[in-house]
């Protein structure tokens, strides 16, 4: 072990490798690819500090939610640079892509994509809104919504908890649209009406549609974490649900300058 002015005792790259569990050699290849800061030099010895272990953890982290490594340079690289996600994409905030475009099935394909979804049970499908009659086919709105039932049924859940599933999540985010186009209706467009700034209305319509897309799928994601972990308690396969959950946390705190942190403990 060695002492480093920044951040005290240091680490090898071999001990670094074993504490993140990866052969060195792909420690030397992150490098390469720059996906991870040089060491400091101590001589002829380089040292690795926590920031290095932090970030090998980010790295895996990112790679088990689907990234290549190529883009997971990219995203780090921007942080990094103070360059938030929007810029790198290339988009403003309002232009990115976060809603699904529906998906039209024929009778004959919809027992494919779930196979339950017959007789009574293609009826209330339609009443919790998850497929849509339109003709002889049906309309999806969620693709994702209707794998997540697929999903749901395939691990074991039956079919008509997942339809009230649906249906839930259809009747609550009816109360949030109602409530939001209700602000819209009585208190943004009587201001704008009486500066005439109605030709606004469509600009600050397509920012504030994203924003509350967003929004709403990180309030999700947080809430739906946080409470899994409160009911895995002593439930049989709790510790395994409670270890899924922080596998699947990308563990990553950006500040107000855009630049990247290691999440602490309750971060989602």
């Amino acid at each position: 072990m060695t002492e480093t002015k920044e951040t005290g005792p240091g680490l090898t790259i071999d001990e670094l490798a074993r504490q993140a569990q990866v052969p060195v050699r792909t420690i030397r290849e992150y490098h390469t690819m720059r996906l991870l800061p040089p060491p400091q030099r101590r001589g002829r010895i380089g040292v690795y500090g926590p920031h290095h272990a932090q970030r090998l953890e980010l790295i895996a982290r990112l790679q088990r939610r689907g990234y290549s490594l190529a883009g997971i340079r990219d995203l780090l690289q921007a942080w990094d640079a103070g360059t938030n996600l929007s810029a790198l994409l290339g988009v403003e905030p309002a232009q990115a892509p976060l809603d699904e475009t529906p998906l039209r099935l024929t009778q004959a394909e919809l027992p494919g994509r779930l196979p339950a979804l017959t007789g009574p049970s293609l009826r209330r499908a339609c009443s919790a809104g998850l497929i849509q009659p339109d003709g002889e086919d049906f309309l999806v709105r969620s693709p994702a919504l209707l794998a997540l039932v697929a999903d749901g049924t395939a691990a074991g859940i039956p079919l008509d908890e997942m339809l009230d599933l649906a249906g839930t999540l259809g009747r609550e985010l009816t109360g949030v649209a109602e409530a939001v186009a209700g602000l819209i209706v009585e208190r943004m467009l009587p201001p704008l009406e009486a500066s005439q700034r109605l030709g606004d209305l469509s600009a600050l319509f397509q920012r504030g549609r994203h924003l509350l897309l967003q929004a709403a799928a990180s309030t999700l994601a947080d809430r739906l974490a946080t409470a899994l972990l409160l009911r895995s308690g002593d439930a049989k396969g709790g510790a395994e649900l409670r270890a899924a959950v922080e596998h699947i946390r990308v563990g990553a705190v950006a500040d107000s300058a855009g630049n990247i942190g290691y999440a602490t403990r309750g971060d989602v």
